[in-house]
């Protein structure tokens, strides 16, 4: 069984859950909204992943993300500042990089490799050394 039907899946069973059935579904500026203010407020991951009907990591990615945006848009925010402002950790994120580099790289095998695509990963990774 292939990885792509395993998480289409299991998608499916979260959104059969009531609890979980917006899982993966983007989200909404509401959404977003709530999910800060819960955060600031010391909600618990799994009661606010109830509350928006997702799921915890959802939660954790969602805030990872704005993390990462934050210091994208900001250069003068470190990624420490950007994780404590949303209740994360730095190891955190840097899982949460690796993982995303091991997908887009498992993508880039299946296509033959040319000069442009590798100067745009070292561009990529020499933007993120550099920050």
């Amino acid at each position: 069984m292939n990885s792509n039907y395993q998480f289409q899946e299991k998608l499916r069973k979260q959104r059969e859950n009531p609890e979980t059935s917006r899982a993966g579904l983007k989200w909404e500026q509401d959404e977003d909204d709530a999910l800060i203010d819960k955060i600031n407020e010391g909600t618990s991951y799994g009661d606010i992943a109830k509350q928006l009907q997702r799921t915890e990591g959802s939660i954790k990615t969602r805030l990872i993300i704005r993390a990462l945006n934050l210091v994208e848009e900001d250069h003068s925010i470190t990624l420490e500042d950007a994780a404590t402002k949303y209740k994360i950790t730095i190891q955190d994120i840097q899982l949460y990089q690796a993982n995303k580099r091991k997908r887009q790289f498992g993508r880039v095998v299946n296509y033959p490799v040319n000069l442009q695509m590798v100067y745009s990963l070292l561009l990529d990774i020499n933007s993120k050394l550099s920050t």
